[in-house]
């Protein structure tokens, strides 16, 4: 009888939320079940043993909320259905989440494994609560996963004994990215592609900057803007820079916003482009990438160039030279003379890709990536 893993995030699951994903459906060693406090994109990540806050009774649900108020964000409708189940491992998803569920897996009296993946370990640990909680997180939980050694790093500037911490790659699901050659064969134009939410990390002034420079000399090239701003503030006001690069450049005749798309149509539009743009970047608030963006993981795998940044584990993903180009953060005039030597040197284009996807198969395959996971949470069981 295969064991049960508890995997416990926030919201379940944030449209971004694909290597998560990848975790879930890949792992075949143990059962997987998941609690959440928000329900989100079911329709886009469909999973069957998944269980919500939110579902409950309105009065049980404020009696659960606020019990968690009063005991470190403890909730017992999830002890009790996790301690029915009989869960062996917990996995929480985001050191944050991490640290409200130290009483829940001691209650259940299994290990605990804490990934995380980006803001959790940049923007929050700048909070002086947080770093008080990180260090309980640190002396209570079992291990720690890191997408690339630059987080490991962090992790361990941060007080996390770096013994505790393991490099666990994000994995992507290579059966539905194919490799496609890049080629221009004709007279058509260089579509470029650029993917995320419109933060000041993800550098996409910079890239609108690049591509506009490199337009004043070459006509033949069109981008596309895959995202969009949320909600936020900050998203909102960043937003507006953009657009207001995009008017000022006199651009906006070259530039294609399609807004934010689900992960199967960004996959599905992703394989009309030539070339990959990203510059992430640290934040004005100080964020940061987790490791590396999982768009240039698959992006690298479906056989694009990129160009990117120096910035965290991106390093590891896109090998500079090889299977892509770096450049340093907040560099505009490198950025431009590296996408203006891709678009006049489409005869790389092919070569680039194929060592990209050579590298993913060998360090970012979801099937090998799962079972390293399952390795993991054998051996905590096990001790």
């Amino acid at each position: 009888m295969k064991k049960t893993i508890a995997h416990s995030v926030h919201t379940y699951l944030f449209r971004t939320g694909s290597w998560i994903y990848s975790q879930l459906i890949n792992v075949k060693k143990f059962d997987s079940v998941v609690v959440a406090t928000k329900r989100q994109n079911m329709d886009v990540f469909p999973w069957d043993d998944v269980h919500f806050l939110a579902d409950l009774p309105g009065l049980y649900r404020f009696f659960q909320k606020e019990y968690a108020k009063r005991t470190d964000f403890y909730f017992p409708h999830f002890y009790r259905l996790l301690k029915k189940r009989g869960v062996s491992l917990v996995q929480s998803h985001f050191g944050n989440r991490g640290y409200f569920d130290l009483k829940l897996k001691e209650k259940l009296g299994v290990p605990q494994v804490t990934t995380f993946y980006g803001h959790d370990a940049s923007m929050m640990a700048q909070e002086e609560r947080w770093m008080r909680r990180y260090q309980e997180l640190w002396k209570r939980c079992d291990r720690f996963l890191a997408e690339g050694h630059h987080m490991k790093k962090v992790l361990g500037e941060l007080g996390c004994d770096p013994d505790k911490v393991t490099v666990q790659r994000l994995g992507v699901d290579l059966k539905k990215i194919n490799f496609i050659p890049r080629r221009l064969e004709t007279d058509r134009k260089v579509k470029i592609l650029f993917a995320g939410t419109f933060r000041d990390k993800k550098g996409l002034t910079y890239c609108l900057e690049a591509f506009a420079n490199v337009a004043e000399k070459h006509k033949n090239m069109e981008l596309s803007i895959i995202g969009d701003a949320g909600k936020s503030r900050r998203e909102v006001e960043y937003k507006k820079e953009v657009m207001d690069v995009i008017e000022s450049r006199g651009i906006g005749g070259m530039v294609s916003q399609l807004g934010f798309l689900d992960y199967h149509a960004f996959i599905e539009e992703a394989k009309h482009h030539d070339i990959f743009l990203s510059h992430s970047i640290v934040g004005a608030d100080g964020e940061t990438e987790g490791g590396a963006p999982v768009t240039l993981i698959e992006m690298s795998g479906y056989g694009m160039p990129v160009i990117s940044t120096l910035h965290c584990d991106i390093p590891e993903v896109i090998l500079d030279n090889k299977s892509g180009l770096l450049v340093p953060e907040k560099d505009v005039d490198a950025l431009t003379d590296r996408l203006e030597y891709l678009v006049t040197h489409p005869e790389v284009w092919e070569e680039m890709g194929r060592r990209g996807r050579a590298h993913i198969e060998e360090e970012y395959d979801s099937l090998k990536q799962a079972k390293k996971l399952e390795n993991i949470y054998e051996s905590l069981i096990n001790s």
